[in-house]
């Protein structure tokens, strides 16, 4: 194995990938349930609901973006920040 000053990361060892399995085996249960007649049904009733609450939950810590909705203030552009300090600095000469 050739060296490299940088680790490779093994994007199926991180946590949310093995989360992202968790929610595809729950997905593929409910599949597998809903193929099924009511006398062979495995799950007891209301917990389809329960797997699909949790697939829900999941998903939504999975593609969390953390980015506000809000954003805030335009940025300055440098030139206005120029523009600025000097109109600031003609006025304490003032």
């Amino acid at each position: 194995m050739p060296y490299s000053k940088y680790p490779t990361i093994d994007w199926k060892s991180n946590e949310y990938h093995k989360l992202q399995e968790v929610v595809d085996l729950l997905k593929a249960v409910l599949e597998r349930e809903s193929k099924r007649s009511c006398a062979s049904e495995h799950l007891v009733p209301g917990d389809e609901e329960v797997v699909e609450e949790v697939i829900a939950m999941l998903e939504e810590r999975i593609d969390y973006d953390p980015t506000p909705n809000d954003p805030g203030e335009p940025p300055i552009t440098l030139d206005e920040m120029h523009s600025a300090a000097w109109k600031e600095h003609q006025e304490m000469h003032r």
